[in-house]
């Protein structure tokens, strides 16, 4: 339990809601940017355009895996936990 204690006091939590939410927001808006540069590294020379283009799809694809493993994990939870 000492470990824990330990832990949890050198996070530093938001005092309020309100920061909470902005903390949020700004760890959002630095992944986005992470994410766009990340796609004008791999396409140099690429319009804003292409970015977008680009963007959206591998959203599109990792929503689609995620829907796969969401699926997957509810007939895995059926078959062991209801059957």
């Amino acid at each position: 339990m000492d470990l824990v204690k330990a832990e949890m006091k050198a996070v530093r939590f938001p005092r309020t809601a309100q920061e909470g939410l902005r903390q949020c927001a700004e760890l959002s808006e630095t992944a986005r940017r992470w994410f766009r540069q990340s796609i004008q590294a791999d396409h140099p020379g690429a319009s804003e355009q292409e970015i977008e283009k680009k963007r959206r799809l591998l959203l599109a694809r990792r929503c689609a895996a995620q829907g796969r493993q969401i699926a997957k994990w509810k007939k895995e939870l059926d078959r062991y936990f209801r059957g």
